[in-house]
Order: structure tokens, then sequence, then C-alpha cells
């Protein structure tokens, strides 16, 4: 798969269904390391979550053709700062779709008039602290509860660089 094929656009409720079949077909890893539990299906109610976009919280999808390789979401945590979280299918890790999700979310954080982003992250996953390295170099993470837990300003950073 080559990151050109791939859009990345905002959800919307008719994404619904193909979001289920992405959420389904994420392998056990992955699953667990979104989500820090084995999910194969979400409720119908957490997956409508995870699609809304409203003043308090936005939603991307990656596209290859129709089928979704790829989430980004957001959801303002206080009035300033947001927590950011995403998954990218099995077969499409590794190809700069996870990059093109950060901006997409970064900017519409930047957009909502958010200032501080906040990423709850599984210490063993170092693909994703990776990019976050990338993406915000001065990022620190402080352990809680055997989570690294990311916490940085969204101004001035090279985000856009990701």
């Amino acid at each position: 798969m080559e990151q050109t094929q791939v859009a990345v656009r905002r959800s919307r409720t008719a994404d619904l269904e193909g979001f289920d079949a992405f959420v389904a077909g994420l392998s056990l890893e992955t699953s667990t390391r979104r989500f820090f539990t084995p999910t194969p299906r979400l409720a119908r109610r957490q997956a409508r979550l995870l699609l809304a976009n409203d003043r308090n919280r936005g939603a991307f999808l990656a596209e290859e053709g129709s089928r979704v390789v790829g989430h980004g979401c957001w959801v303002a945590v206080s009035p300033t700062a947001a927590e950011l979280a995403m998954v990218v299918a099995d077969g499409a890790q590794r190809h700069g779709i996870g990059r093109r999700l950060m901006r997409a979310v970064a900017r519409d954080l930047s957009d909502a008039g958010l200032g501080t982003v906040e990423m709850v992250v599984q210490p063993d996953n170092r693909a994703i602290v990776a990019l976050i390295g990338r993406a915000w170099p001065s990022a620190r993470a402080r352990t809680e509860d055997g989570l690294l837990t990311f916490v940085t300003p969204l101004a001035g950073q090279e985000s856009a660089a990701a």
C-alpha cells in the first residue's frame, strides 16, 4: 500500500458500518494497543462517539478506496487540553498513515483552540512512541498505572513534520 492511495478525511455518521468492519478486522495485538483490551467489536454507542465531530471532539478516517484503514480522534479533557488516540489497520501500518492522521487531528485541535495534547500509550508500543517523538520532540512521558502518558503543548511544535 502506498501512502498516495489513502485519503484522510473527517468522519461522518454514515461511516458507522465501515468503521465497525475496520475494528472487527484489527488483530488482537492492534486492538489491545488501541483500546487497552482486546476489542473485536465496539458497542454501537461507543462507535458513534469515536466517529463524532462537535465542539468537544473530532474524528478522522483514513481510507483506501472505500475501506477504512485508520482512525484518529480527539476528545476535550479540559477547556484547553484534549486526548488524542489513533489506530491503523495491521496491513496498513508503516506506510505513513499514522503520520497523516496525526497531522489531521493536530490541525483540528489547533482549529478548536486547544493548546495541549495528551496521549496514553502502552510502553512497548515503540511505533507510536517514535511517532510522538517525531511529531512533538519536546514531549516527555510520565508513567501512570503501567502506561505512558505524554502531555505536550500543541502550539510551536513540529506536528506538521511528523
